[in-house]
């Protein structure tokens, strides 16, 4: 009688364990808009559950043992294909804010009105010219991981400068610039690719990294397409295309919080 509710009381465990991780699943695939990778989890989460309990029925070990490996390999793939997203997540939780004591938070509005428009001459130049470039703007803090991915720089922003990064001689042109108030942090950076499925499959991989991150933080990028010279945001995971250099700058502003001019718009 003991060996029996001993045995019952691990076979509960086992299930809870299972729902605890399906939900899980669930809450990161909704963050991920992936519907269809989420049935496809949830059957594989229930069979994998109705095993375990046709086990406790009949003693079905090794049918149980099949639905485990398969449950495990599932969580192998689950962990490959969203290696960057996890990677994220991960340093998330061991995030280090040290590089970012060099830069001053006490900044006038007027040096971020300069470097707002350092920016936006930067981008209507490489957008006429057809440069690509992926700028993130970065309101609040930044995680080390993400600017270890790149070439420290610690420099002022400047046209000058984002223009001679992006150039296509230059060996990190296809990285990322990292900017904070009016620092270049670091250029060259490697970003999360969105997972989304509602981005455009024409949209190429600097605007799925310029969308994916700002799926997980409060950051806003600025993408220059390479074959089209559109000047396009994203924040908060969503991507806005055509974006003006009159709409960049009100945006831009209201995301550094800079006080409103007398020509001032806000962004929806």
């Amino acid at each position: 009688m003991i060996l029996a509710y001993s045995f019952t009381l691990k076979s509960i465990v086992d299930l809870m364990a299972v729902v605890i991780l399906l939900a899980i699943i669930f809450a990161f695939f909704m963050t991920k808009k992936s519907i269809k990778l989420t049935v496809v989890y949830s059957v594989i989460a229930l069979f994998y559950c109705a095993m375990v309990l046709l086990d406790e029925l009949f003693y079905i070990p090794i049918a149980r043992a099949v639905a485990g490996i398969i449950a495990i390999i599932s969580i192998v793939a689950l962990a490959v294909v969203y290696q960057s997203d996890l990677k994220v997540a991960f340093f998330n939780l061991t995030k280090n804010y040290d590089k970012n004591a060099l830069v001053d938070n006490d900044l006038s509005d007027e040096e971020l009105r300069k470097a707002v428009d350092e920016i936006i001459r930067a981008c209507q130049s490489m957008s006429k010219t057809r440069t690509g470039a992926l700028i993130v703007i970065a309101p609040t803090s930044i995680a080390t991981h993400v600017l270890e991915t790149g070439v420290p720089l610690e420099a002022l922003v400047s046209s000058t400068l984002l223009e001679a990064i992006f150039n296509t001689q230059t060996q990190f042109h296809d990285g990322a610039v990292i900017v904070k108030g009016n620092k270049v942090l670091a250029a060259g950076c490697f970003l999360p690719l969105s997972q989304s499925q509602t981005v455009a499959k024409n949209l190429g991989t600097r605007h799925r990294a310029g969308i994916g991150i700002t799926e997980e933080t409060d950051m806003l990028t600025i993408i220059v397409s390479e074959e089209t010279g559109i000047i396009s945001i994203a924040k908060h995971g969503e991507l806005r295309r055509f974006v003006t250099p009159d709409r960049l700058r009100d945006i831009l502003h209201e995301t550094l919080k800079i006080s409103p001019q007398t020509r001032s718009r806000s962004i929806k």
